[in-house]
C-alpha cells in the first residue's frame, strides 16, 4: 500500500523555509519558531519530507538532553560526497569540499578499515563570523 501524500499550507511554508535557507540545518524547534506551523505539525512534517529525501537529516548525541536532530533542504546529491562543518551558534553548514577532506577518508579507510559516510558526517563548531563575535565581545 503507498502513504498518501497530503500536500499542505504547512508543509509548503516549511520546505520554503528550508529551500530559502538550503546553507543552514535547523532543528525543528527552530523551524517551528520561524513558520506557522505547530510544533507537532513541524515534527511530523520534518519526518515525512526526510522519507521522501526532500531534506537530511543530521543527528547528534546531545550531553544530558538526549539526541538533538538538524533537517537540511536537500538540493542535490552532492551533499553524500563531502564533509559537513555546523556552526553551533548561527547553524551554517559548510560543505567540505576540498582535497584534505579526501586524505581525511583514504587515511580512515587505510590505516583503521574504517569508511566514512561523508554525507551524514556533521563537525561541531564555530564559523569565522560567530567566532569574530566572541572575540569582539571578550574585548568590550
Amino acid at each position: 500500500m503507498t502513504q498518501r501524500i497530503y500536500k499542505t499550507k504547512q508543509r509548503d511554508e516549511i520546505l520554503r523555509f528550508l529551500m530559502e535557507n538550503k546553507d543552514c540545518c535547523f532543528s525543528a524547534r527552530e523551524i517551528s519558531d520561524k513558520v506557522t506551523a505547530g510544533e507537532a505539525t513541524v515534527f511530523r512534517t520534518l519526518a515525512v519530507l526526510v522519507r521522501e529525501n526532500r531534506i537530511r537529516k543530521f543527528s547528534r548525541g546531545g550531553s544530558g538532553r538526549g539526541e538533538c536532530s538538524y533537517y537540511q533542504y536537500n538540493a542535490d546529491e552532492t551533499c553524500a560526497m563531502h564533509i559537513h562543518l555546523k556552526c553551533e551558534d548561527c547553524g551554517k553548514l559548510l560543505h567540505m569540499d576540498c582535497s584534505f577532506m579526501d586524505e581525511i577518508t583514504s587515511h580512515f579507510s587505510r590505516d583503521h578499515g574504517f569508511f566514512v559516510d561523508c554525507g551524514r558526517t556533521v563537525i561541531y563548531g564555530r564559523c569565522t563570523d560567530c567566532m569574530d563575535k566572541v572575540r569582539r565581545s571578550e574585548v568590550l
